[in-house]
């Protein structure tokens, strides 16, 4: 069986989108195919993709158009049969639409919940409190050339004595990711690189190379500071997705606490569970 019929025979709930005024005509009223009365629409197709493995996803939708529409025809008519024999009435059957209808109905309103959260006022309001506590720090912009040995350290540091070029040692010689951009580590600020490193780094002034070898576990390193700036506060735009996701993380966070107050919750251990379920 295909992943499509997989995907869309146990699949017959889709949580509804609103899309509606991204288009000039509501894609609930464009329909798409037709079996006997049963209409399928453009929503339909459009909610179907959002359930689509990560691989078909990013196929372009008119590709991948043939099959959801079958799909969904498929869906419909084994849906028929499994109301012919009276499948909705079986126990089993219904409890699996009770827990599918109780996430759906709890999905809906979290989203609703979240959407409210993140006004754009909010959102300003969140980012003005950034700009106002923001406190500045220094951010270094370093190259490094990494090796697996010391003499191995040294000897590109006589080479760079006699002004070989900093680029083109690293490309030549050294292990790390960042030698295909001549050992560029691009802008850092202190506790984003091993201790030994950044010590080295900050003792150097613009332009100098290290003297000696700096070993880390992860090797040996010739190390050139190319520039030092205090930083700034990052630009609305460049940081709005990050303030949404944050307002989102601590709006659940108060929901969760709130939700919990005074309920009588009771977790049982999961190696009882693992008992229970093999004995």
């Amino acid at each position: 069986m295909s992943c499509f019929k997989i995907l869309f025979i146990c699949t017959k709930f889709f949580i509804i989108l609103t899309l509606a005024k991204a288009f000039a005509k509501d894609p609930d009223k464009v329909i798409v195919a037709k079996v006997n009365s049963y209409v399928i629409t453009a929503q339909d197709i459009l909610d179907a993709t959002n359930y689509l493995p990560k691989k078909i996803k990013q196929k372009p939708l008119s590709e991948i158009y043939p099959k959801i529409v079958n799909e969904l025809i498929n869906q419909y008519l084994i849906t028929e049969l499994a109301y012919k024999e009276n499948l909705d009435q079986n126990k089993k059957v219904m409890t699996i639409l009770k827990k599918n209808k109780d996430k759906i109905i709890a999905n809906f309103w979290l989203t609703n919940f979240l959407s409210n959260q993140i006004k754009e006022e909010k959102i300003k309001s969140f980012y003005k409190e950034y700009i106002e506590n923001y406190e500045t720090y220094k951010e270094y912009n370093a190259s490094h050339i990494l090796v697996k040995k010391e003499y191995e350290a040294l000897e590109i540091i006589k080479k760079l004595k006699v002004k070989s070029e900093f680029s083109n040692l690293a490309k030549m010689y050294s292990i790390g990711p960042s030698k295909k951009n001549g050992g560029n580590l691009g802008w850092f600020r202190q506790g984003q690189m091993v201790k030994e490193f950044e010590n080295a780094t900050s003792n150097l002034k613009k332009g100098m190379v290290t003297e000696k070898p700096v070993k880390t576990k992860f090797g040996y390193h010739v190390i050139m500071l190319n520039d030092v700036r205090n930083s700034k506060p990052k630009k609305f735009n460049d940081i709005k997705q990050n303030i949404i996701d944050k307002i989102k993380q601590n709006s659940l966070s108060m929901l969760e606490k709130k939700i919990r107050h005074e309920q009588r919750i009771i977790i049982y251990d999961f190696k009882k569970i693992v008992n229970e379920i093999n004995n």
